[in-house]
């Protein structure tokens, strides 16, 4: 069996509720090689959070719900995977209302639903605030989180390679904890030194090793990526990605470029593997891929990339590639970029129409 088809494998057999321990050279920097096989497996919705040093127990739940909640306020208004549920701003009276009657919706329809933290959390994001309530139990805030994003998984990665006994202990007991109140697929990614951890015996057997996939260049993060992320975004640019945020601006202002892309869609390729790309041009088979060096900076996304595009290539699909470093310092100049594919683009479909 292949390195691949053992993570694919074990992947395909994790329940919710269920913690999957997965040995990494650099678990950080390894989270784009899971977060490729978790899109094979069509989970709805994923959020990482990555340690550099792991703290105690109390703090990694902690960390968690605050995640959680970070992630529920940038995809606000969008809970529950409804985008018209709730009135983003709520500045005025009836908006406040309406949301508060839309609560009450959403309480009728979910079971295990928590009214009080809902009203509570609503009134949070309309003022601005991240969701992150102080006054509610932490098991609480996981399992009302979990279920206002439609939570599938977690990926948590861990970059420290010697934690104390004491955290590794607390680690896990905390992850256990957390995929019960969110019933939620757990996937962590460890350092390949704890992989005879005693405390960690609990969540470890059944771990496998991806000792097969090595960066060639070493991970770091970059000021505009941060320690967490939400997998996948459908429709809209992704809240977390500064690049995509700033282009996004830039189209809607362009008349000639604004009509023609959407974020994040979804499409299958004539080798019926499914990709989601960060824009697409249905009409004219553009594809637009904004490059972030954490998911593209080592062998495994190099190559990754390169399947991907040869798929969309025979799919009848350009492909133009924009470094997110050069989104963030020149966006004009991928934005011309952008201009001049879907210019030839145009002039190729003009021409085959002519032959025709």
């Amino acid at each position: 069996m292949s390195h691949q088809q053992s993570l694919s494998d074990a992947l395909k057999l994790l329940s919710p509720s269920q913690v999957q321990a997965i040995l990494c050279k650099n678990a950080t920097g390894d989270i784009a090689h899971i977060l490729a096989a978790v899109n094979d497996m069509h989970w709805q919705r994923v959020v990482t959070h990555i340690w550099g040093l792991l703290p105690k127990q109390r703090q990694v739940v902690a960390d968690v719900v605050e995640t959680l909640a970070k992630v529920s306020f940038e995809l606000w208004p969008a809970w529950y995977q409804q985008d018209e549920l709730f009135i983003e701003s709520g500045a005025l009276a009836t908006d406040a209302l309406m949301n508060k009657f839309s609560c009450s919706v959403v309480q009728a329809t979910h079971e295990n639903l928590s009214l009080p933290w809902l009203k509570t959390a609503v009134q949070a994001c309309q003022y601005q605030k991240v969701p992150f309530l102080r006054d509610f139990p932490h098991n609480l805030q996981l399992t009302q989180l979990a279920l206002a994003l439609e939570l599938d998984g977690l990926i948590l990665a861990i970059s420290d390679p010697q934690p104390s006994s004491h955290c590794l202990l607390g680690l896990a007991k905390a992850v256990t904890w957390i995929a019960d109140h969110t019933n939620s697929r757990i996937v962590l990614l460890l350092p390949e030194s704890l992989a005879t951890s005693n405390e960690l015996e609990s969540i470890l057997y059944g771990a496998i090793t991806l000792s097969a996939v090595e960066s060639v260049f070493q991970q770091t993060k970059t000021p505009q990526e941060a320690k967490h992320t939400i997998f996948p975004i459908h429709g809209r640019p992704h809240p977390f990605s500064p690049g995509e945020q700033k282009l996004a601006i830039l189209l809607t202002q362009d008349t000639e470029l604004a009509s023609l892309f959407k974020f994040n869609q979804r499409l299958q390729t004539v080798r019926l593997s499914d990709y989601v790309v960060d824009l697409l041009w249905a009409e004219g088979r553009v594809v637009v891929e904004i490059d972030g060096y954490r998911h593209h900076g080592n062998r495994f996304g190099f190559n990754r990339d390169r399947n991907r595009d040869y798929e969309l290539l025979i799919s009848d699909y350009i492909v133009l590639r924009l470094p997110h470093d050069e989104v963030m310092s020149d966006a004009e100049v991928a934005i011309e970029k952008i201009r001049d594919v879907v210019r030839f683009r145009r002039q190729q479909l003009r021409s085959l129409r002519e032959v025709l």
